[in-house]
């Protein structure tokens, strides 16, 4: 019996030392970079004349599987600027087993023109990833970089010119259009219009010029006559004018004017809580260049049972901000209590006096992405569940 007892003892001891002893964690190993990737040149110029033609090859070495000889190892590859890793960045391009890439000028150059002005250098790092194809163990990719220096030509001109003649004067004025993005192409300008007619040039000089070839759609004239489009509308609107070759159109369009260029959401029906103008609460424009009255946000929204769990302050509710703080303009729900997953519409902007404080409320928990599209002749509001 005595006996017994001392082993128990014994036991009880070793278990509340395992208890006491760190947890450990599986990690996943770094893989050794087997790559060594490799620039065909350490410095180029890139070339407008020969923009079809091979600007720049990357090579490396097989990576092998730390698991079996038999896996397929596949790459992919993407580009960052040196200097600023967070924004500069392309997507990843696939490669397959393939151990070179290769990009030609122009490839190359749109890269890079969204990144720096055209003749200015920039030092891009490329980034090759080996990722391991086994059915049963997850391998972390294995990364290789190497550095260059490149500099590119003018993709797009900073600006277009919009050449305006008035219909009843015959006055001529030019308006400059910017692009929103750099290297993409697309140029934008808001401004007050009136009955006229216009074409877009690229330079001071009359031609080239882009003209209407048929309702948005633009052409691009080198010699001869330009045809004008034709506005007949009085008031604020925005021009976009988009030179790529899959759109190459022009829209004139009605866009609900922001008063600080900003939105923010906020509300005991979101993760926001009701705190104003937060990095939290911030929307973005995410139509892009392309669309820039589409505004949006994503994150946790709460319904009126979960908020209260919270605190119980207007449990489920939520609107939009404009400004700095409560006084500032809002965009409203259009009646109050509305659901954002069924009632699209939406007040605004205006303040809370000129039509009462009505507030969307959430009816269903979730992860949602809540969309605001500011045309004027097509106001309205999405709310999209997010996986």
């Amino acid at each position: 019996m005595k006996i017994n007892k001392i082993f128990m003892l014994l036991g009880l001891v070793g278990l509340l030392a395992a208890c006491n002893e760190d947890p450990e964690y599986y990690k996943l190993e770094n893989q050794p970079d087997e790559m060594h990737v490799q620039s065909s040149v350490e410095k180029i110029i890139l070339n407008k004349g020969i923009a079809n033609e091979t600007a720049i090859t990357f090579t490396w070495s097989p990576q092998s599987s730390p698991v079996s000889a038999a896996d397929v190892v596949t790459y992919a590859i993407r580009f960052f600027d040196e200097s600023n890793k967070t924004d500069n960045i392309t997507d990843l391009f696939d490669v397959g087993e393939a151990c070179q890439y290769t990009l030609t000028h122009e490839e190359l150059n749109n890269i890079i023109s969204r990144w720096v002005p055209a003749g200015q250098q920039v030092t891009v790092t490329a980034q090759v990833l080996a990722t391991v194809q086994n059915e049963t163990k997850y391998v972390k990719p294995a990364s290789s970089t190497v550095n260059f220096v490149v500099s590119g030509y003018e993709r797009f001109p900073e600006v277009i010119h919009m050449v305006i003649t008035d219909d009843a004067s015959g006055k001529v004025t030019v308006q400059d259009l910017t692009q929103r993005q750099r290297g993409t192409g697309i140029y934008e300008a808001t401004f007050d219009v009136y009955p006229c007619t216009y074409h877009f040039t690229t330079t001071d000089e009359p031609l080239p010029a882009y003209g209407q070839a048929d309702g948005e759609q633009m052409v691009y004239v080198t010699e001869g006559d330009v045809t004008e489009f034709v506005c007949d509308e009085i008031g604020t609107r925005t021009v976009i004018v988009d030179t790529n070759p899959e759109y190459n159109d022009c829209r004139m369009m009605e866009i609900i004017q922001l008063p600080n260029d900003k939105m923010w959401i906020v509300g005991m029906g979101t993760s926001v809580g009701w705190n104003t103008d937060t990095p939290e609460g911030k929307m973005t424009m995410t139509g892009g260049p392309r669309e820039p009255y589409i505004w949006s946000w994503t994150g946790q929204f709460y319904n009126v049972e979960d908020a209260k769990k919270i605190k119980d302050d207007s449990p489920g509710e939520f609107k939009i901000g404009l400004g700095g703080g409560w006084s500032d303009p809002f965009l409203y729900a259009p009646y109050a209590n509305a659901d954002p997953a069924t009632e699209h519409g939406f007040s605004g902007p205006r303040l809370q006096g000129d039509g009462g404080d009505n507030k969307w409320v959430v009816q269903t928990s979730g992860m949602y992405k809540f969309s605001v599209y500011l045309l004027a002749d097509d106001p309205h509001t999405t709310f999209e569940p997010v996986e």
